[in-house]
């Protein structure tokens, strides 16, 4: 596996990224900031459980969603319904305005997916960072930050940040996949990386609690991963200690493992993006003045302030 500690240079780092297409840094935070910031985590984990995303019943002109096709994610019926309902809620709020495409040809980063998964074993956080405001510093990571400014330019933004708790004993790894912006582009991929993925460890990553797992060199490939979940050569299970983060291309092939343990894992995920790159998730509209006020100039520019098109004229 390609791993690294903290005091490796972001150049030496980079190459490696580069070489393999994913890295470990390990040991990146120490471990009471790691205690309290899986706390938080969990308070979050525990208050959306038990008040899940609804926004209700919307009329739509055109209802894209009612087969929509969830089995990519295993959602248990109650979640994909709430699911539908928020894709229509947005619909509706977006002056009405259908997709020109079947609702399973969206782009992902238009659409809303489940909250909880496999089978309600596994949740994921969205929008995290307007939710507590700290794990700003995370985003920040002087090391980390000097590392992707290199690859994708000091104007990069954050794409994505949220929580990723794949449940204890769910046994069945996720499917292989790339990341978004690419999931779109036709092959041969662009030899040029538009994203980096970072998923901070809450919990020690291992092979028996479903750490994720890459094909080292896919991202030399030009080309996505073969669909299903079946073992692939070159795949590399990403084990570390909690506190370390690791870090891959988005090109690079990727899924997370089986969890066979009795404990669920729980990685914090903050996906970056070249500027002009449209972001997975919308961190600035729900950003209000208080939270603003606890960010750095730079980090509201990361989470999108200031970094979008404006009204001309």
């Amino acid at each position: 596996m390609s791993a690294t500690t903290a005091s490796e240079a972001p150049g030496a780092i980079l190459e490696r990224l580069a070489a393999d297409g994913y890295v470990v840094i390990d040991n990146a935070i120490p471990q009471d900031l790691v205690r309290d910031l899986r706390g938080r985590v969990e308070r979050v984990l525990e208050r959306e459980r038990d008040h899940p995303a609804d926004p209700g019943p919307s009329v739509v002109s055109v209802d894209q969603v009612a087969d929509l096709d969830n089995t990519l994610f295993r959602a248990a019926e109650d979640e994909s319904e709430r699911v539908r309902r928020r894709i229509r809620r947005r619909q509706a709020d977006e002056f009405d305005t259908p997709w020109p495409v079947p609702a399973e040809d969206v782009c992902i980063s238009f659409i809303h997916i489940p909250s909880l998964f496999d089978e309600g074993r596994s949740q994921r956080i969205f929008n995290l960072i307007n939710k507590d405001v700290a794990f700003a510093p995370l985003v920040e990571h002087p090391l980390v930050l000097s590392v992707l400014e290199q690859e994708l330019g000091r104007d990069l933004v954050v794409l994505d940040m949220s929580v990723n708790s794949v449940g204890a004993a769910t046994n069945s790894p996720g499917g292989w996949h790339i990341d978004s912006p690419l999931t779109h582009v036709p092959e041969p991929l662009p030899n040029l990386t538009l994203s980096i993925q970072s998923v901070w460890m809450l919990d020690d990553f291992t092979v028996a609690n479903g750490a994720t797992h890459v094909v080292a060199g896919s991202n030399h490939t030009q080309r996505k991963p073969p669909p299903g979940r079946d073992p692939l050569d070159g795949e590399v299970v990403l084990e570390g200690r909690a506190g370390s983060v690791a870090m891959w291309l988005s090109q690079t092939w990727h899924r997370h493992g089986a969890n066979v343990s009795e404990h669920p894992r729980r990685g914090l995920i903050v996906q970056y993006g070249r500027s002009w790159i449209k972001p997975f998730v919308d961190l600035r509209t729900p950003m209000n003045d208080e939270q603003a006020g606890a960010f750095s100039p730079r980090l509201r520019y990361l989470l999108g302030c200031n970094a979008s098109a404006p009204v001309r004229g």
